[in-house]
């Protein structure tokens, strides 16, 4: 049985399908956003509450765990510390221990957000600046994981995806934007590697599969900025990019900094799997043929509930 925490986001809904869909036995967990996928069980909990954690790998016994729920909302988490230190570090080392006492092996997903985006092409050797609360709390998750289960896998990411939830991710807002006939803004200061949430489902689970532990670096093998990454999808679906216009984060007002450069070097997983990350382009390609195979249809014809900004 494997363990998927944060079913509801775009990643955690993405690794439940795709273990489904490879015939294994899955359970994922949600907070208030209840999402359903046949062939799996999904179950709600609070990871906060030591007590449904415990409840959870008693009633799951889980032989392998993908802890991705996280609170996520930049913004939100510099507003509200205490709550994202709660969810990003208490329960991720709350998880982590459980896993630790009962033979589970561990992946803990983390963000390609803990670097300070000054220079970009980060190793995992390099040392971590984080900028903003959200960033701060994710790599104290990491430490507070390696703390209690000195044998779990660790992945910074950084991904797009097709959400089960009605709130769009930055390429569903590029789309919905597009759709209805305007401009669209696109940071050409920001830089990073995106890799599609259903691929990295498969690094994951491959990882997961193989035993790895440690650090690694999991995204797109291609730097772009969010400038390039929008013409791109535009381009994908048959948009005109020129519709795309130049914008910069810089001078711009937020509750949280963010990270100017994070883009990540991957050659530590591609050697350790065997395996190139996919480029920007494959990645749209596949986000497109999903959406014209129905798979968004049969995310979204399953979910159910309230939607929950954190988890």
């Amino acid at each position: 049985m494997i363990l998927i925490t944060g079913a509801s986001g775009i990643l955690g809904a993405s690794l439940v399908a795709l273990a489904q869909e490879q015939g294994r036995e899955v359970a994922g967990l949600y907070h208030r956003h209840a999402v359903h996928l046949p062939g799996a069980t999904m179950l709600a909990a609070d990871l906060t509450e030591e007590s449904e954690v415990e409840k959870i790998f008693d009633e799951v016994r889980p032989e392998s765990v993908i802890h991705c729920a996280a609170a996520t909302d930049v913004d939100w988490c510099e507003e509200n510390p205490e709550e994202a230190h709660s969810i990003n570090v208490a329960a991720s080392a709350r998880i982590a221990g459980r896993a630790s006492r009962t033979g589970a092996r561990l992946l803990y997903v983390s963000t390609d957000s803990v670097f300070d985006g000054i220079r970009g092409r980060y190793a995992e050797s390099d040392r971590p600046m984080p900028l903003n609360v959200y960033a701060r709390t994710k790599l104290e998750g990491e430490q507070a994981v390696l703390d209690r289960n000195s044998s779990a896998a660790i992945a910074r990411v950084t991904l797009y995806g097709w959400r089960a939830q009605n709130k769009p991710s930055l390429a569903e807002w590029i789309l919905g934007e597009l759709a209805a006939g305007g401009q669209v803004p696109g940071f050409s200061d920001v830089i990073f590697c995106p890799i599609l949430a259903n691929d990295l489902a498969e690094v994951l689970l491959a990882i997961v599969d193989g035993s790895l532990r440690g650090l690694y670096h999991v995204a797109g093998s291609e730097p772009v900025s969010k400038y390039e990454f929008a013409r791109r999808v535009a381009l994908t679906f048959g948009y005109d990019p020129a519709r795309i216009v130049d914008a910069r984060i810089a001078g711009r007002k937020a509750k949280a900094v963010r990270p100017r450069d994070t883009s990540l070097i991957t050659e530590k997983i591609c050697a350790a799997l065997g395996r190139a990350m996919p480029d920007v382009d494959s990645g749209l390609r596949k986000f497109a043929r999903l959406k014209a195979d129905g798979y968004v249809d049969r995310l979204r014809g399953h979910q159910a509930g309230v939607q929950d900004q954190c988890r």
